[in-house]
């Protein structure tokens, strides 16, 4: 069933405690992370990536065993930590075209882009931006698919966040954050949580793109 344009991610189920992401600076209102083009749910204390909320669906689907839920945006709040929004979401699977088309006809999202290089392939789908007033300018959440033929089936992996300044992050958890480093994305630097942040899911801090 494609969704068609007004697709946009809502949520993002985390297995992690609130109190381990409000410690690197996120503000947690009900369990709710609220950043400007979707939400992080903090939902069970069992680790991992659950499911994924978007608009325009009407009922749960499945996108090749990705499991996807029809949720209605949630409300913004503001982060000490200068975090702004969802760059992307990880999802790991051991057949790229497959999953690549699966999300395409579920959610009507089409490939944006695809890289392959001699060590890996990725896809890319994005949502729609989002529509609040106090996220314009933000972009919609990027779905980055890579290929991995040791997965056994498709899963959401982890996903990366957009802060306003990376390096005052770095400079106030260092215990926490890895070192600012030059990312993929031209122009643009990442920086890794450590396993020590317990969030339950790999996540890394972006600088927001120019």
């Amino acid at each position: 069933m494609a969704a068609g344009p007004v697709t946009r991610l809502a949520t993002v189920d985390v297995g992690a405690s609130a109190d381990a992401w409000a410690a690197l600076g996120f503000t947690t209102t009900d369990g709710v992370i609220g950043l400007r083009n979707g939400a992080i749910r903090l939902v069970t204390d069992r680790a991992g990536l659950g499911a994924i909320g978007v608009t325009g669906i009407e009922a749960p689907t499945s996108a090749d065993g990705l499991t996807i839920t029809p949720v209605d945006d949630l409300s913004i709040a503001d982060h000490p930590n200068g975090a702004r929004s969802i760059d992307h979401v990880v999802v790991m699977t051991d057949s790229l075209d497959r999953t690549s088309a699966a999300i395409e006809a579920s959610l009507g999202l089409e490939r944006r882009r695809l890289r392959e290089t001699y060590t890996v392939r990725q896809a890319f789908h994005r949502f729609a931006d989002p529509i609040d007033a106090a996220a314009a300018g933000e972009r919609g959440c990027i779905l980055e698919l890579v290929e991995n033929l040791r997965t056994p089936h498709p899963e959401f992996w982890g996903l990366v966040v957009i802060v306003d300044d990376i390096d005052a992050l770095h400079g106030a958890q260092p215990d926490l954050v890895a070192p600012p480093k030059t990312a993929v994305q031209p122009g643009r630097r990442i920086a890794t949580v450590r396993r020590e942040a317990d969030l339950g899911t790999a996540v890394a801090f972006m600088t927001p793109s120019r």
